[in-house]
């Protein structure tokens, strides 16, 4: 079983698609390549190529191999949306929430954000940050690197959180905190992707997933970033390094399947 924890309906390579037929068009990619399910992470505002949370709530209603999560814009959160959150959330219709910090100009552990962790923590479904690489411009990663999600981390300890992307270029950062922190969890989207692997290099990048595997392998959850980057090629990154069986279940389905309390299928 494979789960893509970490997948977009997004018009990027879409163009002129509306988006349940890029729905579709993930659907047909899904069956081809063998992935069971894909989380799909909404973009924090409407607007943009990525769709945003009512639009993907709409798109794979009545579609279970779809899983959606929720998402808010941290700078103009307000209780009402923390409520509508907890409100999806308590209804099994999100199974975590998506954050974008560096895209917005907030850091993990500004004060604001606590009342949205302490409704996650409620109702046990994790939080996923964008972390590294943002927009081509470096600044932003001041707002997402590692070292700030570490914050969150420290005061909140019942918080599951997933570092999106192993905040590449920051994969060593990444890697410190996850093997620090029992509750911090990195996704391995977009490293598999050309120009992660340029400016990474494919051997640094599978040495520190093979060590952050092998010492915790309930730590790291597939993830493609689709569709902008693909997904055999993430298949076959983790089919490439050397770890043991039962982790790269873990990898491919088992860790996912405990944070966002996915039922066998």
């Amino acid at each position: 079983m494979i789960i893509d924890n970490h997948a977009h309906l997004s018009t990027y390579t879409n163009e002129g698609l509306s988006y349940t037929a890029i729905r579709d068009r993930l659907l047909e990619t899904m069956s081809a390549v063998g992935v069971t399910l894909s989380c799909i992470l909404p973009d924090s505002e409407p607007g943009t190529a990525v769709a945003d949370m009512e639009t993907v709530l709409n798109a794979v209603s009545g579609f279970p191999s779809l899983k959606p999560l929720g998402s808010v814009s941290v700078p103009a959160m307000s209780g009402a949306d923390i409520e509508r959150l907890e409100n999806l959330a308590a209804t099994g219709r999100i199974c975590g929430v998506k954050l974008y910090p560096g895209f917005e100009e907030f850091y993990p552990a500004d004060a604001e954000c606590r009342p949205l962790y302490e409704m996650c923590i409620r109702q046990g479904i994790p939080v996923i940050y964008h972390s590294g690489e943002t927009m081509n411009e470096q600044w932003r990663e001041e707002y997402n690197h590692p070292w700030e999600i570490a914050h969150v981390a420290e005061r909140m300890p019942e918080l599951n959180i997933i570092v999106a992307h192993f905040s590449q270029p920051h994969l060593e950062a990444c890697r410190e905190i996850v093997l620090r922190f029992p509750s911090v969890h990195a996704d391995i989207s977009g490293l598999a992707h050309p120009t992660t692997i340029g400016l990474c290099g494919l051997p640094a990048i599978k040495e520190i997933l093979e060590d952050t595997i092998n010492k915790q392998p309930d730590k790291v959850l597939f993830g493609t970033d689709w569709p902008v980057c693909d997904i055999t090629e993430h298949i076959r990154l983790v089919d490439s390094l050397k770890i043991k069986g039962e982790a790269r279940n873990l990898v491919f389905s088992g860790n996912a399947k405990r944070l966002f309390r996915i039922k066998s299928t």
